[in-house]
């Protein structure tokens, strides 16, 4: 199943597609670019003699060619839009308390002029009250972002980023506003403790 996002986004041209199944042949003729996850905040520019970056949460274009691949089943895929540069990155917690998120900016900065003009889209990811964690994720964000319920504590990952991403001035938040805990449609390891990934891309049309 394909669930297309492009139409939320504003950048002209670009795509940004899920599938909770293996890809079609539809790219056959693309390189597609893709990371070997590890919940790092390790990021790379792609080039076309490596199809696979090893240990890496990010990877980012000029290339208009290039498809630009994540695998998610709950943490955020982040997207980075603009006219001559984008990219993507996987941030779970760990990432975003090792600061993915950081990284990403200057590394953007390097390739664009004013990083406020960067298009942000965050895709499906797991909601604020099914994302239960334990006390010490309060030392790694503080308590604005936790809730308490029953005795249970639930962490708001996606409030995380965005305030990261608007404190580095990434303030063109889009958020696709879909959880993949409460979506039976999308994998999600929190709830099904499954091996299974959504399969993210971002490209040129």
């Amino acid at each position: 199943m394909i669930f297309d996002f492009s139409e939320k986004i504003n950048t002209k041209g670009l795509r940004i597609i899920f599938s909770n199944d293996e890809l079609s042949n539809n790219f056959i003729s693309r390189d597609i670019f893709s990371m070997t996850q590890t919940h790092s905040n390790n990021l790379k520019i792609v080039n076309k003699k490596q199809l696979v970056y090893e240990n890496t949460d990010g990877i980012f274009s000029q290339n208009k060619n290039h498809i630009l691949k994540i695998k998610t089943a709950d943490c955020l895929p982040i997207f980075f839009l603009s006219n001559n540069f984008f990219g993507v990155v996987h941030a779970g917690w760990k990432g975003l308390k090792d600061g993915i998120i950081l990284e990403s900016s200057k590394l953007i900065k390097n390739y664009v002029e004013d990083i406020s003009k960067i298009e942000v889209f965050i895709g499906p990811s797991i909601s604020k009250k099914n994302y239960e964690v334990q006390n010490e994720f309060i030392d790694y964000f503080g308590s604005e972002f936790i809730d308490e319920v029953d005795s249970k504590l639930f962490c708001d990952i996606k409030g995380i980023a965005k305030s990261q991403l608007q404190k580095l001035g990434l303030k063109n938040i889009i958020d696709s506003n879909q959880c993949t805990y409460d979506n039976d449609n999308y994998h999600s390891f929190r709830r099904d403790k499954t091996s299974k990934r959504m399969i993210g891309l971002i490209y040129y049309e």
